[in-house]
């Protein structure tokens, strides 16, 4: 019989120290090291629309989100809001900060139900001034987030509506070359995804038609059914590569 996962258990593997091994910043690190950030580190439970930070605000923690999905956006001076970018499990946050007056740069809201492990800031300051490894790490996470958003950028200016919302759906992929057809939910909801990606609402119900007339894939709600995936990469044309990072697009 198959063992039901619980969210305790999701939270106790967040803790441990394989999952923050696993990410960028903790890499290659001394157990110990890695064992202070993991002792100190406090996991919650966030419901959609709840915000996480705003910016501006004195930043106490950093976070690392152990599943869900987070909308990080700037607030311009018309009053306009700027999705800056959407970020999901093992992704950290909120530590630029320290390079900022320990302040966020940006607000942070939940777009799906999460659990997020909040880390003091403090520890991570005195860590970064006697650890030159995770120093290292901190400037190749920054790297690597500058490098998806350079990806992002160049996708808007060189790939159709159609194709950029291609590209998103072969992001969710978890194998890009299987042969049979993809079914997959949608992370959330299509109004973000249209954010997300550039666009107006109207313009991704136009592109959408599109990308179905063209690859034949069918959306019901939040369902996605992908039947050829080579159709798919035809259309969108080779923007999504492995030479990239993961799930840029």
């Amino acid at each position: 019989m198959t063992a039901i996962k619980t969210e305790e258990d999701d939270s106790k593997q967040c803790k441990s120290l394989a999952f923050f091994k696993g990410l960028t910043l903790f890499a290659n690190l001394l157990e110990k090291d890695v064992a202070r950030f993991s002792d100190a580190a406090q996991i919650k439970s966030y419901k959609k629309g709840q915000f996480l930070y705003l910016e501006g605000a004195q930043a106490d923690f950093f976070y690392v989100i152990c599943s869900g999905w987070l909308k990080l956006s700037h607030i311009t001076e018309e009053g306009e809001e700027v999705n800056l970018a959407m970020i999901t499990r093992d992704s950290i946050t909120g530590e630029n900060a320290i390079f900022e007056h320990g302040r966020f740069t940006s607000n942070a809201q939940v777009a799906e139900d999460a659990q997020i492990l909040s880390i003091p800031h403090t520890l991570l300051r005195e860590q970064l001034l006697v650890n030159n490894k995770l120093a290292f790490n901190m400037l190749t996470s920054m790297v690597q987030y500058q490098r998806r958003h350079e990806l992002q950028l160049e996708q808007y200016l060189l790939y159709s509506a159609p194709q950029r919302i291609g590209c998103f759906l072969l992001g969710l992929c978890p194998v890009l070359d299987q042969k049979d057809g993809v079914v997959l939910n949608l992370p959330y909801d299509k109004t973000l995804i249209a954010s997300t990606l550039g666009m107006k609402g109207a313009t991704f119900s136009r592109a959408l038609n599109i990308l179905r007339d063209e690859t034949g894939i069918l959306i019901s709600g939040t369902r996605v059914t992908i039947d050829s995936m080579k159709r798919l990469l035809d259309f969108v044309n080779g923007c999504y590569s492995h030479t990239h990072l993961p799930k840029v697009c």
